[in-house]
Parts: structure tokens; sequence; C-alpha cells
């Protein structure tokens, strides 16, 4: 069970709030960016939700059964492949001869023809974890072209055919953070910018907007200083358009026109320097959340006219660790970073099942068709039914690590393991 709280967390009002809260916001859809239904152009593809809806993609493969293609990936990366119109776009770094690359690819969606790469460059030898490297960003993409990040805070804005339109490096302007692990962060496409938080634990930090047309800073917000992996989230509700962004043992949300700042849920204290890795998700005016890493779960009911949220609920137990969480037809999915699956009642929190799939994990669910997609770093995914009883539906095996997310596009799946990008999906096997 859940504890429903009395004395919320507390919630600061920036008292600007007042001025610039009523203000019109421009309607940020999957659509205004030029994605299409059966796309994942993004993080967390359609609204950063995890979810694909109307997609059928398959329920079973493995290296052979229900392969449509596979193809080779120079190095590897933690970052997630996206999917826009006939293009799959995703990130590595490679070394061969001593000498390390960042590299952006693209690949033909419907057949796995590698069309174009880019030698980012290293820039900046930013450290990262044992788990990681700099590749650990998913791209986005839009009508007017292809945005990668790098967990050195190094940007890139490419033409759909594969031509670097601008390249933005941050840590020379800011000076060398000194942070262990870089930024896990993905580039989120406002109407002017893509933002980018520079959190980490020595301060100062910001929360930045870089021009779409530039790649220039184009807006700068002063944050407290605290560490973030965290991508932030876009939500449209009560007329109004939010950006939500976690770290700090809080959540802040800025006006996403004028991005100044609405409100503060949480405390703004707590352990490990209030890093965060997970990302919130927000379905039906509810945002699903957590203040720190393995922090319980928060459900918040997001209000209108800038005003702080109402707290819905807390989990008792904490949430996980890396993996984002998952909010499907009336229920909340959280997978924890060893291997358990737990579904609470999006409701009222009451946990419905909790379930133990093995293997440690590092990506996060995806929805699609009445199921849950799950992923460890042993190569499996697990599918799940959706719903309060828990029903293991398939398990299948690519036989190598799999830490990416999975991005869900029409009636396919695409995987990226260690070494392969996988598009799969009910069919025949192509050679």
């Amino acid at each position: 069970m859940t504890l429903h709280v009395a004395t919320p967390l507390p919630v600061r009002l920036n008292r600007r709030h007042l001025l610039w809260g009523g203000l019109a916001a421009p309607v940020v859809t999957a659509t205004s960016s030029g994605a299409a239904a059966a796309d994942w152009a993004q993080w967390r593809g359609p609204g950063g939700t995890g979810v694909a809806e109307g997609q059928k993609p398959p329920l079973r493969w493995s290296r052979a059964e229900n392969r449509i293609w596979s193809a080779a990936l120079p190095g590897w990366g933690t970052g997630s492949p996206v999917v826009y119109g006939d293009r799959v776009v995703v990130c590595s770094e490679a070394e061969q001869e001593g000498k390390k690359s960042l590299l952006t690819l693209c690949f033909d969606r419907r057949t796995g023809r590698e069309l174009w790469r880019h030698d980012f460059g290293f820039g900046f030898a930013q450290g990262s974890h044992q788990k990681s490297n700099l590749a650990a960003n998913t791209p986005a993409v839009a009508r007017d072209g292809i945005y990668v990040s790098f967990s050195n805070a190094e940007f890139a804005r490419y033409t759909h055919d594969g031509r670097p339109v601008w390249i933005n490096r941050l840590a020379p302007q800011f000076g060398n953070p000194k942070t262990s692990w870089g930024w896990g962060a993905s580039p989120l496409l406002l109407p002017d910018s893509v933002v980018f938080a520079w959190d980490h634990h020595a301060g100062p930090c910001y929360l930045l907007g870089l021009s779409r047309r530039t790649g220039e800073i184009a807006w700068k917000v002063e944050r407290p200083i605290g560490t973030s992996h965290s991508t932030p989230l876009v939500v449209q509700h009560h007329g109004q358009t939010e950006l939500l962004v976690p770290g700090k043992n809080r959540l802040t949300a800025f006006d996403a026109t004028t991005h100044r700042e609405l409100w503060q849920y949480g405390e703004g204290m707590g352990p490990y320097n209030g890093e965060i890795i997970v990302s919130p998700v927000e379905v039906g005016g509810v945002v699903y959340t957590q203040i720190w890493r393995r922090s319980p779960i928060h459900a918040l009911r997001l209000r209108g006219g800038g005003a702080a949220p109402e707290v819905l609920w807390v989990s008792d137990k904490p949430g996980p660790q890396e993996a984002s969480l998952l909010a499907y037809r009336g229920h909340l999915y959280a997978w924890l970073d060893n291997g358990v699956l737990v579904c609470h009642d999006a409701k009222d929190g009451t946990e419905r099942f909790r379930e133990r799939l093995g293997g440690d994990c590092n990506s996060s669910p995806v929805a699609a068709d009445g199921r849950i997609y799950v992923s460890n770093n042993q190569g499996t995914t697990f599918v799940v039914e959706a719903g309060p009883q828990f029903r293991l539906l398939a398990t299948n095996e690519l036989g190598e690590r799999i830490t990416a997310s999975p991005a869900l596009a029409g009636d396919r799946l695409f995987h990226r393991t260690d070494s392969t990008l996988w598009c799969l999906g009910e069919g025949r096997v192509r050679a």
C-alpha cells in the first residue's frame, strides 16, 4: 500500500507567477515539430510519455525471429534511437587506434542501410560512469533538423541529410565543471530553443535555452547548486504550457514562453546532492515524479493559472534509480534497477503487484497495444500485459547488453544493443 499524505512537501511559489501566469503559451505538440503519429522523435517518444498509442510493435523476437533488419554500430552508447519519417538516428562513442570520436549516425527506416554519419570529434574529455560513456543522450528530430547532445555538454544541429548547421560546446564557456559522470539529459525542443540544465555539484548552475537557429545561448535562468541527469518535460494543461525541471531535491516549473519560474515542489534538501536521473511523466494533468534518485514516487495534479500542484499520493517505498516511470491505462509502472517491476494504481497509489523479472537494468519501460516492455542489461526484454494483475506474455533475447530504451514506431520496435541497431517486427527475416 501507499501513504496518502496529509501534509504535502513544501511548494514555493515565485511571486512573479502572479504577473506572468496568465499569459498565453504556445502549443507544443508532436505534430508542431513535424513528427507523425508513427514516429518516435525524442527521448521517450511522443510527449515524453514512453507510450506509442495506436501502434502495434511485436510481441516476440530474437536474433533471428521477427528481425526485419539489423545494422552494426561503431562503438557503443546508452542513448536511445529516434525515428522520424524514413530515418532512424542514433549516437555513438567509438575508438579506433587509441583515438576516440563521437558519432551521429542515420539509417534508412525500411532497410537499415546507413545513409550518413558525422564525426563530431571528441571535444571536452568529460568523465562518465563505467556503465555509460559520452553517447548517453537521445537525439530529438523536428522539421527544421536533427538535434543531438553528448554527455560532455556539446550540442549540434544537422539538416536531415546530415549537414552540420551549428555546433556549440558549452564547457569552454562555463569552465570545467569537474563532474564525475557528465550529463545524461537529452535535448528538449521548445518552439524557440533547445533546453539544457547546466546542473552540477560545484555551481554555478543554470537552465539554458540554446537558439534553434544558431545554437547560441538565447536565455539563461540561474538555478540552485545540485546535480541532475534528468531530461525536463513540457506539459500542457488548463490552457497553459509549463516546463518541468527535476533536480536540487525538488521539481521546478517554468513558463514555457517567458522561461520564468512559477513554482517549486519539494523541500530543496535531501540526499545525493539533489541528484536525479529519472524523468517525470504526465498523463491527464497528473505528473508522476521523484525528488531525488530512489526517492518515493510523488503524484501531483497540475492546476491552472501558474498555481502550485495538488499532492495526490506519495508511495511508501522508493522508486527507480535510473529507469523513468511509465503511466499507462490507469496504472503507473516502476522498473527498478534490480529487475523488479512494480505496478501502482495511478489514481491513489495502491500497489497492485511487485514482481521480480531479473537482471540489472538501466533502460526505461515503454508501452503500446496493451503491453509493457522492459529490458535488462543481459539483453532480455520482458513483455507484460498492462493491468493490475501480473501476466508475463513473452521473454525475448538479443544476446547482447541493453542499456538504452527502445523506440516504438508503427508496428516496429527499434532496439539499440552494445554493437547493433535492431528493427524488430512481425515479418520475414532480412539478410
